[in-house]
């Protein structure tokens, strides 16, 4: 029996519940209704009635893309955040799943729209042994501090096990997608892993897929995160060792963490 906890909160559709939205589609369809039944009970030459007949199909064609615009936009899943872990509540077959903080394993950020002034206002997490992707986009309520809690709580669950894989010879793998321009394009591209590319940390070397090996005793600093759009690994004279798009690296805030604890506390491996 999973313990979920206490409900904190819930994440559904921001944009479902605008009744401006759902007001002004229905205030379109009335109106064009209204004139269309004035035209069929009021007698007037037939050059003044165009005027007012195709303002009337102009006010229901645009009521009726109102009300198939929000339609189209509806998020698949809504959330529940639980002292414990997410409620994810598919809204095609009202069928729920709950993911425990710690079972969260790979998140991506990124964001989505030309007028997101840069920030990561997307996230796609799964969970561990999961083929399955979930997603928080903008049009989740509150979905800004949805991402945040997800994120800060994986860097509590998964930090202090990935230190201890570490501490036992053991590797913490990463991967990194290509990156994208376009935040849609990069959303199909992270959902549906294309080009992938592996990552493996060790307590000793950090192995991408393609590149050099990367001694652990080699990096002296860390640039780079959430603000900006490359991570990079510095030896002591300020040289690139590795760089990789913040965006395009699976779990990048738990990368970050262990490369900056390993920097400030090598450690030492158990054999």
């Amino acid at each position: 029996m999973i313990n979920e906890g206490r409900l904190l909160s819930q994440h559904g559709f921001a944009k479902a519940n605008s009744w401006i939205t759902l007001v002004l589609s229905i205030l379109l369809l009335v109106a064009g209704a209204i004139q269309l039944a004035f035209l069929l009970t009021v007698d007037h030459p037939a050059n003044s009635l165009y005027s007012v007949f195709f303002t009337a199909l102009l006010s229901i064609a645009l009521g009726v893309v109102l009300m198939f615009l929000r339609r189209l936009i509806r998020p698949h899943q809504i959330y529940q955040l639980h002292e414990n872990g997410i409620l994810v509540i598919s809204q095609e077959d009202k069928k729920s799943r709950f993911i425990p903080f710690e079972r969260i394993m790979d998140i991506y950020r990124f964001r989505t729209g030309k007028y997101s002034r840069r920030i990561l206002n997307t996230m796609l997490f799964r969970e561990e042994n999961s083929r399955t992707w979930h997603h928080i986009t903008p049009n989740i309520a509150n979905s800004e501090r949805l991402i945040e809690i997800i994120k800060t709580e994986q860097l509590m669950f998964r930090g202090p096990w990935a230190l201890n894989t570490l501490a036992q010879g053991g590797d913490i793998h990463f991967t990194s997608t290509t990156h994208a321009r376009c935040g849609l394009k990069h959303f199909f591209n992270s959902k549906l892993m294309m080009n992938e590319k592996k990552i493996r940390l060790s307590a000793l070397a950090l192995t991408p897929d393609q590149g050099k090996i990367v001694p652990v005793e080699d990096i002296q600093f860390i640039s780079g995160g959430s603000n900006s759009p490359l991570v990079r690994l510095l030896d002591k004279h300020g040289r690139i060792l590795f760089s990789v798009p913040y965006t395009s690296l699976s779990s990048a805030d738990l990368f970050i963490a262990l490369i900056e604890h390993m920097i400030q506390n090598r450690i030492p491996v158990r054999h």
